[in-house]
């Protein structure tokens, strides 16, 4: 006999069913309690047999729930924003039900990853502000502009990764969506050279555009998407907010500029960075897809260190010391090396969280890693300076190391139990800062000194996290 759980559950099957003339769509459970609240126990013991009861009775239903979300239908239907995505992974959270993770996870598409590609055009145009420098140091303004320009391009990709992860889907709107930004971003990177002022108005044009398009998709997504409860809308609606709110400060900054001559762009950049930040509790009453946000964030380290591996190239031109080469080389494997050691075997890829703190952590993280790539190339070419080189160079390592440190909040519970990773790095980033500033400016003994320090700081990692297991050849190593 059916209980009235199994009962709610097939009606509204079988309503939307016939609404949307569709096999395998959305269940609403958004009146279900996530765990059955039980009544006081009695003294004869009813509460046993209550709880049996209910166990029964979600066993039954989560049945009837798997069968639903397993049918072929809906594997062609990647709506992964949708109420039954959502709902299959709160009974995943439930030690009663025995769904397999993996079947939940939103995997990451190859229209993302196209799409992350503009974004290696981008930062390999924006370090092209230092090819013309030669081998004197840059001016502090255009380190000023290159930092801009970087956190402006880590924005738009901030924006994008987060709306598609909780909203995006194989639809035509949003693959539309993803192009428009793509060539859009084409415009900014032409603009983002020593020449950028004299790019001023097309560049923030097309800056804005991107901001109308996102917003757009928000706006679309909040009034006609047929899968979202109140709270969607509510997020998307903020989301939408903050999105005009940063599009009239950059159209507002192109008069102010040409009357002024001073650029308030950076009010707009900032406005964006803080009024997201301000979404993390809203956002965390919906936590991300932190598998497939974890993802992401991963292919565009990659990426970013393709980039550094191109950047070294110039230390296999003639005349450079094969000595150099090889360190500049085994360096950049070292800092990749520690990126991934953490991503396989420190983050917990089943967080619950808003991803707003790991893809701000990110963003940083990026950026030092790119500026690593400018100081690396600008060591290698000849030329005085080399002390404020190594110090570039020293500052951007630190923040990446740091940035790893920060990922540590998302460490998975049984290594978050140990601290020890922490005061060890600590250490050697202070002792790495201390002995380059003294002896940074030997080329060679800085470098030693760095190669040292990114594996050792590697090794305190592999050991911190291996805990009683002895390391085995065929293991991460």
């Amino acid at each position: 006999m059916e209980t009235e759980l199994q009962k709610r559950i097939k009606e509204e099957y079988e309503r939307r069913k016939e609404e949307e003339n569709a096999p395998g769509v959305m269940v609403d459970f958004g009146e279900i309690d996530d765990e059955p609240k039980l009544p006081d126990t009695g003294s004869d013991g009813s509460q046993t047999k209550k709880k049996e009861d209910i166990e029964k009775e979600l066993a039954s239903a989560e049945s009837l729930l798997y069968h639903v979300a397993t049918k072929q239908e809906l594997e062609d239907d990647p709506a992964m924003d949708s109420l039954l995505y959502r709902i299959r992974k709160r009974v995943a959270a439930n030690p009663i039900y025995k769904i397999p993770t993996r079947e939940l996870e939103k995997k990451v598409e190859y229209i993302e990853l196209f799409f992350d590609l503009i974004f290696v055009y981008s930062l390999r145009t924006i370090n092209g502000l230092f090819h013309h420098v030669g081998g004197s140091f840059p001016s502090y303004q255009l380190i000023g502009i290159f930092l801009f320009l970087t956190a402006v391009v880590m924005q738009v990709w901030f924006f994008t990764t987060m709306f598609f992860n909780r909203y995006g889907r194989k639809s035509l709107r949003d693959y539309i969506s993803i192009f428009i930004n793509m060539y859009l971003l084409y415009f900014m990177a032409s603009g983002s050279t020593v020449a950028w002022m004299g790019y001023f108005e097309v560049y923030h044009f097309a800056w804005a555009a991107i901001m109308v398009n996102l917003a757009y998709r928000s706006w679309d997504k909040m009034m006609f998407a047929p899968h979202i409860d109140d709270l969607d809308r509510k997020i998307l609606k903020r989301n939408l907010l903050v999105l005009l709110g940063e599009l009239v400060l950059i159209l507002l900054s192109i008069p102010v500029f040409y009357m002024t001559g001073y650029a308030i762009s950076p009010l707009a950049l900032l406005w964006g960075y803080v009024m997201k930040g301000m979404e993390h509790k809203l956002y965390s009453k919906r936590p991300c897809d932190f598998p497939h946000l974890a993802e992401r964030n991963l292919l565009l380290v990659i990426l970013t260190f393709g980039e550094m591996i191109i950047g070294i190239s110039s230390y296999f031109t003639q005349g450079v010391s094969i000595v150099m080469n090889l360190m500049a080389f085994l360096i950049v494997i070292g800092l990749f090396l520690a990126y991934g050691f953490f991503y396989d075997n420190v983050v917990d890829h089943h967080r619950k969280t808003s991803g707003i703190g790991y893809l701000g952590i990110h963003v940083v993280m990026i950026l030092a890693i790119n500026s690593t790539t400018i100081a690396l190339e600008l060591l290698a070419g000849e030329g005085p300076h080399i002390y404020l080189k190594t110090l570039w160079m020293v500052i951007t390592v630190t923040v990446y190391y740091y940035s790893l440190i920060l990922m540590g909040y998302y460490a998975k519970p049984e290594v978050k139990r140990s601290h020890r990773f922490i005061p060890y790095s600590v250490f050697l980033i202070s002792s790495y800062v201390g002995l380059m500033l003294f002896f940074g400016e030997n080329q060679l003994l800085g470098s030693t000194i760095s190669l040292c320090f990114v594996y050792l700081t590697l090794g305190v990692m592999i050991h911190n996290h291996s805990g009683d297991k002895k390391l085995r050849i065929g293991g991460y190593l």
